[in-house]
């Protein structure tokens, strides 16, 4: 179900009934003698600055449409030669329905020489994703020359958007301007230091809502961040209509799970008849527990119905349509999966969250357009299914999803009428122990002390997504390559000397039985001779580990995708006549725990040793997804301890 389709439909609430055929105001221009400006201090040293990045939205009525105007006022400040690389050159890409009302650029140089981008050097080509694009070359840019660019282009009315201002240099001034019809009331919140709008009426036709911020330092890449999460940004949406529905606010999450609801599972006679069939197929019945219809009925629509982006039949969404072409829409399967699932008598509800590595759902701001990634909920397994993952199966969902809060559709019944109102729950993530990649070798000598080792990778959980679909999607001459980017104890092909698949099948996710490579692997690499003495390299067996030693001032929190757990086993067989000179470097334990002394990650690595078997013991976890940046120097303790065991050699020598 495309959150666009939905605000397709109420589009018309905000047309105005009284109409003005006016054309949209002056685009802003630039100065006709423009002065050089001098960079912040503290900014010296990028490569770059955005001296003014300045939006301003515009939402007119015209000819009985209401569209918006987009303008951006970029002024960039090159400083050094990666700053000119990083500008000398513009792409804009062009979208079906986009009008590109002017596009403009020019540079200018310290000696107060300009150079304009004439239209004949704007060209239409193709990008890298084969769309369309507009491209063209800065001329004269050298160092301190700065760049001016105004791009506005018209489009169908936005009810809900995102601008975002912080970029990999930093930014000097960013100015948001939204300017509409008196009737729109439109509310913009500020997200990770970026300030809310404030409103005022110009005149007694349109209303304006800015917000500024100056001095927006670098987002820097910092390993265990979302950058995208913590980038300042503004959010915008449509409110209130005082002159239509007074002080009633407008697009609610209750307006949403409305719609929801009767897009979804409203459904008639017909498509229930063609249900009740489809149920059968699928082998559903009445002794079923909800759990094994659960997995019938997605076994089965994810085994014989495609889902497709668009599909060009205005049945698309009719349910006995799906059935017998076998094709659905994003809209169309959740109609689906709802009606198998209410028919069959499991209870579940319809919900919706935003992409957390981009933007955590904010219960107090309804932006709609964040609104895309869809998930039932199941009251009674308390878990979720991922309707449109052709290779997820219940109950693993996408990262993307998880320790986020969504808006689901709760369904209440009174005597024969059923409706849904708005809950707003958390998108629990599996236990950190039922997501794992675990490693289980056994590593033998032969008499010249070369190592081979019998190992065994299993990935269950969030670990297996991805995985698991290349295991059964990739052709079998390719397969073999594919181990060996897993194995990562396999330095070159002939040293893989067997090996095999087992557990590949997606439905192995209902009862959480591991994907498994199992091979045997010729390791010459492990084994060093130092003088009458042997070194094992047993620290490489669980293949090379994240790090962060460097000492950095950590500014962004730390999120990691999915809980998870790496346990692994290394079992030694000594040569007879050789013992182990230095079993305790093998001891290392880092972990973390939270306010109230629960671990919420932790590295331990130990050892014991009867007779020949020396048993190494490694049990890693991650069971939180968020922590402050207060947390960073516990954090990276633990991080730190698993490239420590990176580090371990073993001596061996001769009794």
């Amino acid at each position: 179900m495309n959150m666009k389709r939905i605000t397709a439909g109420i589009i018309c609430l905000i047309a105005s009934s009284t109409v003005s055929t006016a054309k949209p105001t002056s685009i802003d221009q630039w100065a006709d003698k423009p002065v050089m400006h001098k960079v912040d201090s503290d900014f010296a040293n990028a490569d770059a600055v955005i001296i003014d990045q300045s939006v301003k939205l515009e939402f007119k009525d015209i000819d009985k449409q209401v569209y918006t105007y987009r303008t951006l006022h970029r002024l960039v400040k090159v400083l050094d030669e990666k700053g000119i690389e990083s500008f000398n050159k513009m792409n804009f890409p062009t979208y079906e329905g986009v009008e590109i009302i002017t596009l403009k650029a020019r540079t200018i140089l310290p000696d107060g020489r300009v150079f304009e981008v004439t239209k004949d050097k704007m060209k239409t080509a193709k990008g890298d994703d084969g769309s369309s694009e507009i491209v063209f070359a800065m001329e004269g840019v050298e160092k301190n020359a700065e760049i001016e660019l105004i791009y506005c282009y018209k489009r169908a009315v936005s009810l809900f958007g995102t601008e975002s201002y912080q970029f990999s240099i930093p930014v000097m001034h960013a100015g948001f301007e939204l300017q509409s019809p008196k009737r729109l009331v439109y509310e913009g919140k500020g997200y990770n230091g970026f300030p809310d709008t404030h409103d005022s009426v110009a005149d007694y036709l349109v209303r304006y809502s800015t917000a500024d911020k100056y001095h927006i330092p670098a987002l820097e890449n910092e390993v265990y961040s979302f950058n995208d999460l913590n980038r300042m940004r503004i959010d915008y949406k449509v409110s209130y209509l005082p002159e239509e529905r007074a002080n009633v606010r407008m697009f609610t999450w209750q307006d949403l799970v409305k719609r929801m609801y009767d897009n979804t599972y409203q459904v008639n006679d017909k498509e229930k008849k063609a249900v009740e069939k489809y149920l059968i197929t699928l082998g559903v019945n009445d002794k079923d527990t909800d759990l094994e219809k659960i997995k019938k009925i997605e076994n089965g629509i994810k085994n014989n119905i495609t889902y497709y982006k668009e599909i060009a039949d205005e049945n698309a969404w009719r349910i006995d349509n799906i059935i017998a072409k076998k094709s659905a829409t994003e809209s169309g399967l959740n109609r689906l999966f709802a009606a198998c699932f209410l028919q069959a008598g499991v209870a579940c509800e319809l919900g919706v969250t935003s992409d957390r590595f981009q933007s955590v759902f904010d219960n107090e701001f309804e932006n709609w357009n964040l609104m895309e990634n869809y998930v039932f909920y199941f009251p009674s397994q308390k878990k979720f299914l991922f309707p449109t993952g052709t290779y997820y199966r219940f109950p693993v969902v996408p990262s993307s999803m998880l320790s986020n809060k969504g808006v689901f559709c709760k369904l209440m019944s009174i005597g024969d009428v059923t409706n849904a109102i708005a809950d707003i729950r958390t998108i629990t993530p599996l236990p950190v122990v039922e997501s794992f990649n675990n490693v289980d070798a056994t590593i033998t000598f032969n008499e010249d002390m070369e190592a081979k080792t019998d190992v065994i990778y299993s990935f269950s959980g969030y670990c297996a997504t991805g995985i698991r679909e290349a295991a059964v999607l990739l052709p079998k001459d390719k397969i073999k390559d594919f181990v060996q980017s897993i194995v990562s104890l396999c330095d070159k092909p002939e040293h893989l000397l067997k090996y095999s698949l087992a557990n590949e099948a997606f439905e192995n996710y209902y009862d959480g039985r591991p994907l498994q490579f199992i091979a045997t692997v010729s390791t010459p690499q492990l084994t060093e001779k130092a003088g009458p003495k042997y070194i094992l390299k047993i620290g490489d067996v669980i293949g090379k580990q994240e790090e962060l030693y460097q000492n950095t001032n950590r500014k962004l929190p730390i999120d990691i995708s999915y809980p998870h757990s790496l346990n692994r086993t290394i079992t030694v067989i000594i040569p007879d006549g050789y013992k182990v000179l230095n079993p305790e470097t093998i001891n290392i334990n880092a972990e973390m725990k939270d306010a109230d002394g629960k671990p919420t990650c932790g590295f331990h690595s130990s050892y014991t040793l009867v007779g020949n078997k020396l048993v190494v013991t490694i049990n890693e976890f991650y069971a939180q997804l968020h922590y402050a940046v207060t947390d960073y120097e516990a954090y990276r303790k633990v991080i730190n301890a698993s490239a420590d065991f990176n580090k371990v050699n073993l001596l061996l020598s001769n009794k």
